[in-house]
């Protein structure tokens, strides 16, 4: 399952930016995502082409260019690869910006406990069980797999 683009915390302070109604309406999951411009850009690219919320950006964004492909629960171990197709097509990728491990590492642990939390309340079981960090795992695993395009 993915987790939402930002949870409460994320929201108040992008709300504390002066930015409102920039989430979809609730999907079937109940989950809310960040809703597109009318061409399908983020909602919070401006026209300069930089992010409005940059220095308060969910983890989601703060992640990219990076996905989560693998959670070793009993290493306590996040694997991260990059994000293709999406990262090719992403400018400010390549253009000699430096990524911030720590800055990565930290929006990476976020999202795992996004996902961590959402698999505790569909297994009605603490976050701490070894049924829910397993299933976190297969989770992850699962999307990895599907986002994989295997055919020729």
């Amino acid at each position: 399952m993915q987790p939402p683009d930002v949870n409460k915390a994320e929201q108040k302070q992008i709300e504390a930016k002066g930015f409102s109604d920039f989430l979809d309406r609730s999907d079937e999951t109940g989950i809310r995502w960040i809703r597109r411009q009318k061409d399908g850009s983020c909602f919070f690219l401006a026209k300069d082409n930089k992010c409005a919320i940059y220095g308060v950006r969910p983890a989601v964004c703060r992640l990219e260019p990076f996905t989560i492909v693998d959670y070793d629960y009993e290493r306590n171990t996040i694997e991260l690869e990059l994000n293709f197709p999406a990262s090719c097509g992403c400018e400010g990728i390549f253009e000699g910006e430096t990524l911030h491990a720590e800055e990565i590492g930290k929006a990476a642990q976020a999202i795992v406990k996004k996902i961590l939390a959402l698999t505790a309340k569909d297994l009605c079981l603490p976050e701490t069980d070894k049924k829910v960090r397993s299933e976190t795992r297969s989770r992850i695993l699962r999307r990895t797999v599907e986002l994989t395009d295997l055919t020729v």
